[in-house]
């Protein structure tokens, strides 16, 4: 996903944001996983995982960056998010939050480049095959 406005919900709060970038991957995720000796893999499929990482850029506002960055850094087990081009809500734990230091200023540091993981705790599609 290319630059630009948007927003995120976190735990039911809307955060306007400037999206850089926005990358979705599928991770699909076995209860079982094992191969037999003629080579054949036998999988006992959990489901499909949607996880994202994000970056996002709200330099200038540094009450928001600050709101932003303290909720993404809660040592909880996970967060009720909603990122741009999903219709509702996913339990999600952040996995990971950096960012580099664009400059100081007279009003404090600002930073750039605010980048977290979004890591789905249930599938987001489930397998449909009864083992």
């Amino acid at each position: 996903m290319g630059s630009t406005n948007g927003y995120l919900y976190i735990d039911g709060t809307k955060y306007n944001v400037h999206l850089i970038d926005v990358k979705r991957t599928g991770d699909m995720l076995d209860a079982q996983a094992y191969r037999t000796e003629d080579g054949i893999l036998h999988r006992k499929v959990i489901g499909m995982y949607y996880n994202y990482e994000v970056t996002v850029g709200i330099e200038e506002d540094l009450d928001l960056y600050d709101k932003l960055f303290n909720k993404l850094t809660e040592p909880v087990a996970s967060h009720s998010v909603q990122l741009p081009g999903e219709n509702a809500p996913q339990s999600r734990y952040i996995s990971s939050v950096s960012d580099g230091i664009l400059r100081v200023t007279k009003k404090g540091t600002l930073y750039k480049d605010l980048t977290f993981k979004a890591i789905c705790t249930s599938p987001s599609r489930r397998s449909s095959k009864k083992a």
